[in-house]
């Protein structure tokens, strides 16, 4: 009974010790993660309190001291005088319609490439995704010329089309590789139904691609969102810059108002944080999806 009641408490001690330690590691990992999160948000903390502030205050105030008086001002001031709602709704039309064309012409592509296979399919697939090994300024110079002959730099065209290309190898890359862990006996049970090629991809397929369609979505706007290099060199129009390149021309010819610059900056940022928001919970099943089918 002695050897019983010490190898019982001993049992005890060691799972309470294993307890405790994982207890440690835990608390440890959520601490350092709500410090990264801090950490994140402090550079958010200083554009918001900065667009709130005057040239004067921004100079002679400390980094995060708050505002002696709060300029709602200079957020109208940067949307109307600024340009900023006009280029807003620039970057809202090129973004939405490169993800829409994206994501279309990519998860059809990936489809074909994975499932009907031909001759000098998997050739044509690293030709495709050799494109996203090309840097965008190799590019740049010969499609100046291309848009230039075709009549294109005065449209919005003239970045959407070199958005929609740059963004359909990184999309079929990603979808081709999760439609090759998808079961191929769905499609095969469409097609005993009597389902076509097209009505297969469209009803069977393309819903079970929906977390992995919005993370293909998520970076294409992310990347025309953010993008100036491209927009900088092919808009000949000041109505169509989008908000990278209106941010850049948002500065006087002597002195920068920094308050409803950083408004604008914050404006910009809006859609970025309200898009994560609402696909997060997508974007967290297409990082396990494949491992679940597989």
């Amino acid at each position: 009974m002695i050897i019983e009641k010490t190898n019982s408490s001993s049992f005890t001690s060691t799972r309470r010790r294993a307890h405790n330690s994982k207890s440690v590691k835990k608390l440890s990992v959520y601490t350092i993660m709500v410090i990264i999160a801090l950490l994140q948000l402090i550079p958010l903390a200083w554009l918001v309190l900065i667009s709130f502030k005057n040239n004067s205050e921004i100079q002679l105030g400390g980094i995060f001291s708050l505002p002696k008086v709060w300029l709602f001002s200079n957020y109208s001031s940067a949307w109307i005088q600024g340009q900023v709602g006009e280029n807003f709704l620039n970057s809202l039309i090129v973004g939405v319609i490169t993800v829409f064309f994206v994501l279309l012409l990519s998860s059809m592509m990936a489809y074909a490439l994975t499932r009907m296979r031909f001759k000098f399919s998997n050739i044509l697939l690293l030709i495709l995704l050799a494109g996203v090994m090309v840097p965008i300024h190799a590019t740049l110079v010969p499609l100046f010329i291309l848009l230039k002959n075709l009549g294109l730099l005065k449209t919005q065209l003239s970045i959407i089309l070199p958005y929609i290309t740059i963004n359909i190898p990184i999309g079929i890359f990603i979808l081709s590789s999760f439609l090759r862990s998808l079961p191929k006996e769905l499609e095969e049970a469409a097609f005993i139904d009597g389902y076509g090629i097209i009505r297969t991809f469209f009803q069977v397929v393309l819903p079970l691609l929906k977390p992995t369609l919005a993370s293909v979505g998520i970076f294409t706007f992310l990347h025309v969102w953010n993008e100036l290099l491209m927009a900088a060199t092919f808009i000949q129009k000041s109505s169509l810059r989008t908000l990278p390149l209106g941010l850049m021309n948002f500065s006087g010819e002597y002195s920068v108002e920094w308050g409803p610059l950083c408004a604008a900056m914050l404006i910009s940022t809006i859609p970025l944080i309200l898009i994560y928001i609402y696909f997060s919970e997508q974007m967290e099943k297409s990082f396990t999806a494949g491992s679940i089918l597989k």
